[in-house]
C-alpha cells in the first residue's frame, strides 16, 4: 500500500508541486497492483506471442508526391538562407 509521504516524495524527486497526494495514492496503488498481477503471468510456450505477415502479402511501397494547389508542401514551408525549413521555437 502506498501511503501520503511516498506520494510527496515522489513529487519532490521528479519536481513536481502536489497539493492533494492523497488524490494520487489510489491511482499509484493501482499502477502496482496491475504491475503484480502481470508478474505472476506464465507463459507454458517459448513461441513468439505475434503475428507473422508474410512478404508477399504488403503493399507496394510507392512515392506520391504531396501537393497544394499543384506545388509541393515544402514550397510553403519558411527557410532560412541555407535553404533548412525553419521550426517554431521549443519553449
Amino acid at each position: 500500500m502506498v501511503d501520503r509521504k511516498e506520494i510527496a516524495y515522489l513529487g519532490d524527486l521528479v519536481k513536481v508541486y502536489l497539493q492533494d497526494p492523497e488524490k494520487y495514492i489510489r491511482q499509484v496503488d493501482q499502477i502496482l497492483n496491475y504491475f503484480e498481477r502481470l508478474d505472476k503471468v506464465e507463459f507454458d510456450t517459448d513461441k513468439i506471442l505475434r503475428k507473422e505477415v508474410s512478404y508477399d502479402n504488403l503493399r507496394d511501397d510507392k512515392y506520391q508526391k504531396f501537393l497544394v494547389d499543384e506545388k509541393p508542401l515544402i514550397d510553403y514551408l519558411k527557410k532560412d538562407q541555407n535553404n533548412f525549413v525553419r521550426a517554431p521555437k521549443m519553449i
